[in-house]
């Protein structure tokens, strides 16, 4: 199983959430804990999930 780190608590995960939460910034691949807590923030965008189990 495939694992990356979130690009923003750097905890290492098999499943990672792509967002952006800056406007017309890049893609960010993150926890579901920070994924949670970016849904907050005005600019978020969701963008599919990363999964490390794919075959």
């Amino acid at each position: 199983m495939k694992t990356k780190n979130c690009d923003l608590c750097k905890v290492e995960e098999s499943i990672l959430f792509r967002l952006q939460i800056d406007k017309g910034k890049t893609w960010l691949f993150v926890c579901k804990s920070c994924c949670e807590k970016s849904q907050k923030l005005e600019n978020y965008k969701y963008g599919g999930t990363w999964k490390g189990s794919r075959h």
